[in-house]
């Protein structure tokens, strides 16, 4: 079966999701479960950018991670994470659109934690010397249009931390625009699955977005796109629908993000699981993580290598000004 042959599969055997249905999956997804012992995780996360430069939005860039064997290509999502998405997809269309005029800015506040590793003499990051992350509070403004400056704020979220003159502390940084205007309010995306599931593979299957496998750049272009933008609701269903045709993806349960009880759906591309987390009452959706799934230099099996926490996406009419 290709692709489209799923794509039409997926749209025409699954019927409009009602409350009732609704209401029944979320009892299925959630049974009681044994909890197990909670685990003290290490986060990091390494900018795909040089170290002290600023950037709108963060990348997930994982480093020194070799596979031992070569991945198998998965030929259907699994089952259990696909609901999710269809869930996630059925309240996100149950949203109000927040209007932009183009002078307006997109405020974006989170919760994010990444760290890093300093190379060795030889210039090896696998050799080298692990930096603990800093977990922080995130406040972003970005014009709706790019065509205006943005601003960033962000601070450690532990007095201890923030008091710690070694800590990236940024109070008023002035994001300028550069080159091409990139907005930050996405009018033009698909609301239909077919159409996004073709955006979401743009330029995957050269390699152009970052070199993976189409289906791991297809997957985590979702994280990105959400991340630090505002996509109309009729959108974010569409590239949850679309994201629910991704083979080899699977669910994560009981996950805490930011004291808030979630569900991943995931997807493994080498050392790496690649989480996108949505609350587990809800299906809105809530960040990303990504976790080592064996030792990889310089982060132990089941570190959590970095992770985001959305709070608040919001239009305002200026840089600075709180919702």
């Amino acid at each position: 079966m290709n692709d489209l042959d799923l794509m039409e599969k997926f749209r025409t055997d699954v019927p409009p999701p009602t409350a009732a249905v609704l209401a029944d999956a979320r009892a299925r997804m959630f049974r009681a479960e044994p909890r197990k012992a909670r685990k003290r995780w290490v986060w990091s996360l390494i900018p795909a950018t040089a170290v002290g430069v600023v950037t709108a939005a963060v990348a997930f860039t994982v480093v020194g991670v070799n596979p031992e064997q070569p991945e198998q290509r998965e030929q259907q999502p699994s089952t259990e994470a696909a609901q999710v998405l269809r869930l996630a997809a059925a309240e996100a269309r149950r949203e109000p659109v927040q209007p932009a005029r183009p002078d307006q800015f997109v405020y974006v506040e989170s919760l994010v934690a990444w760290g890093g590793a300093e190379a060795s003499a030889n210039g090896d990051l696998k050799d080298g010397k692990y930096i603990p992350p800093v977990e922080k509070n995130r406040r972003i403004w970005l014009s709706a249009d790019g065509t205006r400056d943005g601003l960033l704020r962000e601070r450690a979220t532990d007095p201890e931390d923030a008091a710690d003159p070694t800590s990236l502390i940024h109070e008023n940084v002035p994001l300028p625009v550069q080159g091409t205007p990139i907005p930050a309010y996405l009018r033009d995306l698909p609301t239909e699955a077919k159409g996004m599931r073709e955006w979401l593979y743009a330029g995957a299957e050269s390699g152009k977005e970052g070199g993976n496998p189409p289906d791991v750049t297809a997957f985590i272009k979702v994280g990105d796109t959400l991340r630090e933008q505002y996509v109309p609701p009729a959108s974010v269903a569409a590239m949850f629908e679309a994201a629910a045709t991704i083979p080899g993806t699977t669910v994560v349960k009981q996950v805490d993000l930011a004291g808030r009880r979630g569900v991943a759906v995931s997807k493994v591309h080498h050392a790496t699981r690649h989480d996108l987390i949505f609350d587990a009452a809800s299906y809105r959706f809530l960040g990303e993580r990504e976790v080592a799934q064996k030792d990889a230099a310089p982060f132990p099996a089941g570190a959590v290598i970095g992770w985001t926490a959305q709070l608040k996406v919001a239009v305002v009419d200026r840089a600075g000004q709180l919702p």
